[in-house]
């Protein structure tokens, strides 16, 4: 690849400057070549700079650009989405050849740089966002970080080729990598410490006594990576950052001819795809700035928007998919639950004199019908609440289950905790779909108290159900999950709908039942088995990886058929 002649819809942007001292002298900036009306002189600049035009300059397609992609764009690879498994797709194929031309379309702008959470704590103002997240980055943005390793068990009625894939220990460590998941014990950052250490104690001698419960382990959470000279930081994992550091790193290799520049498209939303006449290749995508088209049969489709917009994209586009595509919507119900019990009551623990955070994780299952529940644990003890607000904010591993203020005041002396239970809607429910638009209750411990959220105080009395389930369902799943056609199956095992040759969907769209696990990193999995599939496919068997010199560089809801087992017996044990 030469880069004098790299195609106009391929573009490298400038340097980046990495301080103020490098800005200095005549030939600092690449980015401009001509002298004349830069850095405002000699006449003023851009007056009304739009966020979008400033990250163009050195991230996203500028309109040229994006004119160029839709007139005579020429791609290997067509992400739709830019979120998780959009980020682990990516970096799987451009891992496994840098050479690939990629085009990642995002339906919405630049909003967050990282998760809500890393930032100041004004941000807190911006709230839990539920569904989908049409930003750059996704729902990565606002996500809880919770990633724990379902076992092959929990996978009910996945295809053998879905737990086959994940039956190898290269699955999960390549998919734990890119998230970065630590055990909350390992943390150990001041805040994360003797509480954890103490509360994973507790839970592990105890989880014999729920009743319903499988196990329970210290939460593994999707962090800010170490650096060489200090500790372990609980800065939420969050696509935007990753993503443009994959960005940074292809425009470096394209620059020297050892890799192609990885194009993404903001404010631009798929609307749809079509199919030729006489095959089964898809060779058009209509989007909200122009239609993307080619004659070739090598540029792949990767769908990664989400269940219900994987979805919503298959049924707008293909009426072969409407026999199967959205009969199944599957995911998780959500009930908050907050109490607090003495100091005293935790066992091996001694009060400290600074904020103590703990995070864990509880699984089971509902012994009747056998479908799965967990319980996200968080517990703290805050002996200044007040001056221990801010942090308490940006380390609590899940916000939408946060400790507030108001709790903590007046509870120096007790431990508070936040549960949030995930229980799985049954994929047998048939009012559970999406169509285009035309349990036991074991007895507690009587040092419990819970907050009941309609006196907005504590009490001795359990709060009623309906003030503590959250309405809607998340981790939205099983939308055109794979399985044969005569299943009720959307998906091949290449990830792609029947009778489609090169569109692949990602996400828990495929997932044919829900579990109760968080399911960011299987999600992620999977998008990254999907990139070496195709990357196989691509050289074949007895081909070189590739000839890149650059290789080797590095809806409808029905909540009424859910359980709500296994909650409260957690407080029990503890």
């Amino acid at each position: 690849m030469n880069t004098e002649s790299l195609a106009d819809y391929l573009t490298i942007p400038g340097k980046t400057v990495p301080s103020f001292h490098c800005r200095v002298g005549k030939n600092h900036n690449d980015r401009q070549p001509q002298r004349a009306n830069i850095y405002g002189y000699p006449v003023p600049s851009v007056q009304t700079p739009t966020s979008m035009s400033v990250m163009a300059l050195d991230y996203f397609a500028s309109n040229q650009t994006g004119g160029n992609i839709l007139a005579h764009g020429d791609f290997d690879y067509i992400v739709i989405g830019s979120g998780f498994t959009a980020l682990a797709f990516i970096q799987k194929a451009l891992d496994l050849d840098p050479c690939a031309r990629i085009l990642c379309l995002e339906r919405g702008g630049f909003w967050l740089p990282s998760h809500f959470q890393n930032l100041p704590i004004p941000f807190k103002m911006l709230k839990f966002c539920h569904g989908s997240c049409p930003f750059f980055g996704g729902r990565s943005t606002f996500w809880s970080a919770w990633s724990p390793r379902p076992s092959l068990d929990l996978m009910r009625d996945f295809p053998e080729s879905m737990k086959e894939t994940a039956s190898h220990e290269q699955f999960w460590t390549e998919a734990k990598e890119l998230l970065n998941v630590t055990p909350a014990a390992h943390i150990n950052d001041g805040v994360f410490g003797s509480l954890q250490i103490a509360i994973d104690c507790i839970l592990e001698r105890s989880v014999s006594k729920i009743p319903t419960a499988d196990y329970a382990e210290s939460a593994p959470l999707a962090v800010g990576r170490r650096s060489p000279t200090s500790r372990l930081r609980l800065n939420k994992f969050s696509v935007p950052g990753p993503l443009l550091g994959i960005l940074e790193r292809q425009r470096q290799l394209a620059k020297t001819n050892h890799g192609a520049p990885l194009e993404i498209m903001v404010e631009c939303a798929a609307k749809s795809m079509a199919k030729g006449d006489d095959d089964d290749f898809v060779r058009v995508v209509e989007t909200s700035k122009g239609t993307l088209s080619w004659t070739g049969n090598k540029t792949r489709i990767i769908l990664c928007a989400g269940a219900i917009p994987n979805a919503t994209m298959l049924l707008n586009s293909f009426e072969g998919c409407r026999d199967t595509v959205g009969k199944r919507l599957t995911g998780h119900f959500v009930t908050h639950i907050s109490a607090r019990c003495p100091v005293k009551n935790i066992k091996g623990w001694k009060k400290e004199d600074t904020l103590q955070m703990a995070a864990a994780y509880v699984a089971g299952r509902d012994p009747k019908s056998g479908l799965q529940y967990h319980v996200s644990v968080t517990a703290l003890n805050s002996p200044n609440p007040q001056d221990d607000a801010e942090d308490a904010a940006r380390e609590c591993p899940d916000y939408a289950a946060a400790a507030t203020l108001d709790q903590l005041i007046d509870s120096e002396d007790y431990v508070v905790f936040v549960c949030s239970a995930h229980g799985e809607f049954s994929e047998k429910n048939p009012k559970n779909h999406v169509t285009l638009n035309k349990g036991t209750d074991p007895t507690c411990n009587s040092s419990i108290e819970w907050w009941d959220e309609t006196s907005h105080g504590w009490s001795k009395t359990k709060p009623a159900v309906d003030t503590i389930r959250i309405p809607g369902v998340v981790h939205e799943s099983s939308t055109c999950f794979m399985g044969p056609k005569e299943m009720g199956g959307s998906v091949d095992e290449l990830y792609r709908p029947h009778g489609i040759e090169n569109v692949h969907v990602t996400g828990a769209a495929l997932f044919p039942t829900a579990g109760s696990w968080n399911p960011t990193m299987t999600m992620c999995g999977y998008a990254q088995d999907l990139a070496s599939k195709l990357h196989e496919l691509k050289v074949g068997p007895n081909c070189e990886a590739s000839d890149c010199p650059g290789l080797n560089a590095k809806v409808t809801l029905d909540q009424t058929r859910t359980s709500n087992v296994g909650l409260a017996s957690t407080f029990y044990a503890l």
